[in-house]
């Protein structure tokens, strides 16, 4: 069988220039690229996205039509990804009718070759960087699980979070370089077998990595320059995939690479343990006592209107000890005053300001605005009242759609909603938890009106909920204390503990509240717990002393 040739172009960035971005000859440089490949001879062209550098939802539609245009000149089939700047104003339904291709998740075959393009979620990584959805992981592992042939992963975000040391923005902005919890990803993808290579763009500069003997490509953008001494780097790439796997980036970041391609079914011997051990029972990691906790309310405090045996004593013990609590959760059904009246009826006193809801973090954000925005609210009393009086104003011309949980949600509710989306409103989620902790059960959370609504506008939703950076920020500047100094507590592990992680904060896992799953490595806690009651001793006991082992 003849060798597969791609032709691979990233980070267009067609727009007015910005930083390093030559915006301004991305168009023209782009034109070239379809001269390129129309005089060349390949199977395929791969866009893994950023095609335009965002300005407001008018421009970036006219800039991505012009490039959308441009590709149509291409005379063999074109493959295209979403990037974060693609969604910035436009949805994903904009997108695709504008180009004319699906872009949702999809794979295809050719030449011997399973080629994946994996379109996950990158609406907030801007801010906060986004954790692949449980759907995204189980989209990948459904897919490979198909195939037996040797596989090409594509995404616009690379996957084996590379050294961005040297990088002009991502080396200050590191949490932006990749999608949180990659592992994840990479334990589907090595545990397939059949992955020999993953493709990326992003970072906008040239890197090979390897894990596991797969090869992890990320390719330079098109218009960037701070490689290059000021000019464009007209990069783009041509892939041989053959019994080696030859890449030649054109342009002025030149690179050549050829290195052999995977055997199927063979792994790396796994890295040997480290060498010094944490002992068994402790919070190590840095030489700081615990002055700061961030507490999740439902399934640790309480489940529905019950307390959860212990929590009440344990919090005021905590309390005593001088230890700073904020409380942090994701369920926007109340106001901070709304809490503390039902945390008082358990036998808990805390100050509103000490509270922290998705609501609030939402709020943040509309008080943040340079303009008092016009919205549409889904979602509890408590929502409504927090957003209205951080300055929105309810309207028929909504710039945005706040999504939270309302159980007397009706058709007409979500239909409203909807037309507010396809008109160019943005949608913020309050968070995109699925379900809750309650008496009698899970019950549904805002997550399942998010999900409606992406699914009937084809935009994906802002979330300022847990595991978001932005609300563990928020709630470490509540806090007073240093971050080195705070542990994370909550039940959920997606939520909870990743976004601990992904603050860079310690976690203790409880298992009073949502079911516990496999632990996987990048959402290990750093310690489990049966409840707030049992991790009691080992929290006092870091309180006192300057290290964190017991």
């Amino acid at each position: 069988m003849k060798p597969l040739k791609l032709a691979i172009i990233t980070d267009i960035h067609h727009g007015p220039p910005r930083y390093t971005k030559k915006g301004a000859e991305a168009l023209p440089l782009l034109e070239s690229f379809v001269n390129e490949v129309s005089a060349g001879n390949f199977d395929a062209v791969v866009d893994l996205g950023d095609r335009i550098t965002n300005v407001d939802k008018k421009t970036d539609g006219e800039l991505a039509n012009e490039v959308a245009d441009t590709f149509r000149n291409i005379n063999v089939p074109t493959h295209h990804l979403l990037g974060n700047h693609d969604l910035h104003y436009l949805t994903v339904r904009e997108n695709e009718v504008l180009l004319g291709s699906n872009l949702s998740s999809r794979s295809i075959d050719v030449k011997g070759k399973h080629l994946v393009f994996w379109n996950i979620d990158l609406s907030n990584t801007y801010a906060d960087n986004q954790i692949p959805s449980d759907s995204d992981l189980s989209w990948l592992k459904t897919d490979l699980n198909h195939t037996e042939l040797p596989t090409i992963i594509f995404t616009h975000i690379p996957l084996d979070n590379a050294s961005m040391v040297g990088n002009f923005w991502f080396q200050n902005n590191v949490d932006a370089a990749s999608l949180k919890n990659t592992g994840r990803a990479r334990k589907i993808i090595e545990a397939s077998g059949k992955v020999i290579l993953c493709i990326a763009g992003h970072t906008h500069w040239n890197k090979l990595s390897n894990i596991d003997g797969i090869h992890y490509l990320t390719i330079q953008s098109l218009s960037e320059s701070f490689t290059t001494a000021g000019m464009a780097s007209e990069a783009w790439a041509e892939l041989t995939i053959d019994e080696v796997l030859h890449c030649v980036v054109h342009g002025n970041d030149r690179m050549l690479s050829e290195v052999a391609s995977k055997k199927l079914h063979s792994h790396w011997i796994s890295p040997r343990p480290a060498v010094r051990k944490i002992k068994k029972g402790s919070i190590a990691g840095v030489n700081e006592t615990i002055k700061g906790l961030l507490i999740d309310m439902d399934g640790v405090i309480y489940t529905g209107e019950e307390a959860i045996p212990g929590s009440p004593k344990a919090i005021r013990l905590i309390q005593e000890r001088g230890i700073k609590i904020i409380f942090l959760t994701n369920n926007a059904r109340l106001s901070p005053d709304g809490y503390v009246r039902k945390l008082e009826q358990l036998g808990i006193t805390i100050e509103p300001e000490n509270i922290i809801t998705s609501g609030v973090a939402v709020e943040n954000f509309v008080r943040a605005l340079d303009a008092p925005p016009k919205v549409h609210i889904i979602g509890s009393t408590a929502l409504r009242e927090l957003v209205l009086a951080a300055g929105a104003l309810e309207s028929d011309e909504a710039e945005y759609v706040i999504a939270g949980i309302d159980l007397g949600l009706d058709m007409g509710d979500l239909t409203v909603a909807v037309r507010h989306l396809i008109n160019g409103a943005k949608l913020l989620a309050t968070n995109t938890d699925a379900i809750i902790p309650a008496q009698d059960g899970p019950e549904p959370e805002a997550g399942s009106v998010v999900a409606f609504l992406e699914a009937a506008s084809g935009q994906r939703a802002h979330d300022f909920g847990k595991p978001q950076k932005a609300i563990f920020d928020l709630a470490i500047e509540r806090a007073g204390v240093s971050r080195d100094s705070i542990v994370m507590i909550g039940d959920t592990l997606v939520t909870d503990i990743a976004g601990a992680r992904g603050a860079g904060l310690r976690s203790i896992l409880v298992e009073s509240g949502n079911p516990i799953f496999d632990l996987e490595q990048d959402l290990m806690p750093t310690m489990r717990a049966a409840s707030l009651e049992q991790a009691l001793p080992l929290i006092l006991s870091n309180t006192e002393k300057a290290g964190l082992t017991c």
